[in-house]
């Protein structure tokens, strides 16, 4: 008969009654929250895949909505919690810390909040070892300006693993201009000891790199090989990055389950770090 009326329940009302709004958010830092690019798209993805199983509503935040805006809609069961992708300095994270909003950072790894990232150390390592049994025994490594604990572990992971092996690196950092400098030029075609390989913090970062030794006459894999981390595959782009998979897609759709135990109330890990994989390509 309900149906027939053309009945609908009031979910204001709903909400008064059990507390919840089975409604979720997900919160970037970041000025601008771009699903062209590759990170976002598979993270979200997952996040809309577990949402949907558990039977929420999915509401993403980005640019323009400020902290207290975000801390509001929690509070007020507009959200009943959030997934977030921070910066370490980003003001909301003592905003969250302080008034136990149910949250789960996705990415890297913070105190005090539950989070969902993937095995950073071990991917650095599986990098390390393909290049030494590639023969390269001087890496040039392109780590992040942004200050991303994810970023910091698989480059300090890959830099430890060449340095017990006996492999010489030299730190270069990613600039906001040409992906290899003059400094790293130089480091890649010295005539004695030069570096034959890069490691890049990201896919992206390694597919500019790419572009960068194209235009400087740099062969790829001859002279110089490069290496990626994240596993995001392009069929349009010329090179087939060597690269470590990682389960993005997956790490989002967890994210939701780790939400869901804390906004019911049951157990939860602390930290969630799901495996890696290495993919080897035609840039090594």
């Amino acid at each position: 008969m309900a149906q027939k009326l053309g009945y609908r329940p009031n979910i204001l009302a709903q909400m008064l009654v059990t507390g919840k709004a089975d409604r979720i958010g997900f919160y970037s830092g970041r000025s601008r929250l771009d699903c062209r690019n590759p990170f976002f798209a598979e993270v979200l993805g997952g996040v809309f895949e577990g949402a949907e199983t558990l039977g929420y509503d999915t509401v993403v935040h980005t640019s323009g909505v400020t902290e207290p805006r975000i801390t509001d809609l929690v509070r007020g069961h507009t959200l009943d919690g959030l997934i977030v992708h921070l910066q370490p300095d980003d003001p909301i994270l003592s905003v969250l810390g302080d008034r136990r909003i149910p949250t789960v950072a996705v990415g890297d790894v913070f105190e005090n909040i539950p989070s969902v990232t993937v095995d950073d150390v071990r991917g650095g390592q599986l990098l390390a070892d393909h290049l030494v049994s590639q023969g390269h025994r001087h890496v040039l490594i392109k780590q992040t300006r942004f200050p991303l604990q994810s970023a910091a572990a698989r480059v300090d992971s890959f830099a430890r693993r060449c340095i017990n092996l006996q492999i010489a690196v030299t730190m270069g950092m990613e600039g906001a201009g040409d992906a290899i400098s003059d400094s790293d030029l130089s480091v890649l075609t010295a005539q004695k000891n030069r570096a034959t390989a890069v490691m890049a913090w990201s896919d992206a970062l390694a597919e500019a790199i790419c572009d960068s030794l194209t235009v400087h006459r740099l062969g790829i894999p001859n002279d110089v090989a490069v290496v990626g981390f994240d596993g995001f595959h392009h069929r349009r782009r010329p090179h087939d990055l060597t690269t470590i998979q990682a389960p993005w897609h997956e790490v989002g759709k967890e994210a939701v389950f780790v939400l869901r135990s804390q906004i019911e109330g049951t157990p939860f890990p602390d930290v969630t770090c799901l495996p890696v994989s290495f993919y080897r390509g035609s840039t090594t």
